[in-house]
């Protein structure tokens, strides 16, 4: 019985380690790749048979929305010239563009972001009286511009910089002063796969079982980048209401993991290299949004003696932070922060 108990638990350990390196894998593809690796699944006939039969649907993530600046033409887009013809897709770009306002943008979320009815070519077509052949032009488009990630964010945040940032999201405010997440990425819009599991239980054959598969490793990664901003806009709201990083509460990538329960390097790999727009306009990292108690500490310091006039000991600082903010920092802590602030005299 201890043996068969003993078993038991390393063919558990087994299977978690390969989930958990099959997860890690899809997290490290990039964007590019994993689009492509959508378009793909999307693409093969059984994806769109179990679709059709409403087995497979979108399923929205709460509190999100499209950014209407994924429309906008951009004309310093970021490829390599000698793989794809930015002009024919600029072309082509236009003239979907044309389409889609004459649809209306309401019309075109509807039927084609998150057609949550799971309307075919032919229907959608029937619903916004235009061809089954523009129908797939403008899905032609969708996939191709979540491939091209160099379209969400062709530049480095700082120019004096080698790190290009995808710019995944606009954190903006609705009509109501509630934060919106507004997507780039037509993929992270139309949002994760509902599946229909008393379904795919009836069909149970190894080539559905691998598409499914597939399917919910998507679905994690995609939940993991909504968990990850829904959760910073959650912690950091003081800062996001100001624009002023001195606002951030105490939050460190150690935190956020044990939050949305992953491991700590799929967080690390999942804000590395990301970026969002804030409601202030300006563009910022995902790690931006991150502060540790270091930084806690040396900004409540910079703010006690902004405050004062006076010269104050590092003791009376101690004092005062302890007393108005409940923190305990050390004396000799405070002086090296001031030694770094350059405030000390």
């Amino acid at each position: 019985m201890k043996q068969q108990l003993n078993l038991s638990t390393s063919l558990k350990t087994t299977v978690s380690q390969i989930l958990g390196t099959r997860l890690a894998n899809i997290i490290r593809l990039s964007e590019k790749e994993f689009n492509q690796l959508i378009k793909q699944l999307e693409s093969d006939p059984l994806f769109e048979k179990l679709k059709n039969d409403k087995i497979v649907r979108y399923k929205r993530f709460p509190n999100t929305g499209f950014s209407n600046a994924f429309l906008e033409l951009n004309e310093n887009l970021s490829m390599d010239h000698s793989v794809i013809d930015i002009g024919s897709i600029l072309e082509k770009k236009e003239e979907v563009i044309k389409q889609i306002k004459q649809l209306g943008m309401e019309d075109f979320k509807k039927y084609f972001l998150y057609n949550d009815d799971n309307l075919s070519y032919s229907e959608i077509a029937k619903n916004t009286g235009i061809s089954v052949e523009e129908v797939k032009k403008i899905i032609d488009l969708l996939n191709e511009i979540s491939i091209q990630a160099e379209f969400h964010h062709p530049l480095p945040l700082d120019i004096s910089s080698q790190i290009k940032y995808n710019k995944i999201a606009s954190i903006d405010k609705d009509v109501k002063g509630h934060f919106v997440i507004n997507l780039f990425s037509p993929n992270l819009v139309r949002g994760r796969y509902e599946l229909d599991y008393e379904k795919l239980k009836q069909i149970n054959n190894r080539k559905t079982q691998a598409l499914v598969n597939k399917l919910e490793l998507i679905n994690a990664r995609k939940t993991i980048i909504y968990q990850i901003l829904e959760k910073l806009i959650s912690y950091q709201k003081d800062f996001l209401n100001t624009g002023n990083l001195d606002n951030r509460r105490l939050l460190t990538q150690k935190d956020l993991s044990k939050e949305i329960n992953v491991d700590p390097s799929i967080v690390s790999r999942i804000v590395k290299n990301r970026s969002v727009v804030i409601p202030a306009g300006r563009e910022i990292s995902l790690q931006e949004f991150f502060s540790n108690k270091k930084d806690i500490k040396k900004l409540l310091t910079r703010k006690i003696i902004e405050k004062n006039k006076k010269k104050l000991s590092a003791e009376k600082i101690k004092q005062i932070i302890k007393k108005e903010y409940r923190v305990n920092i050390s004396r000799r802590s405070i002086a090296y922060y001031l030694d770094e602030l350059k405030l000390k005299k």
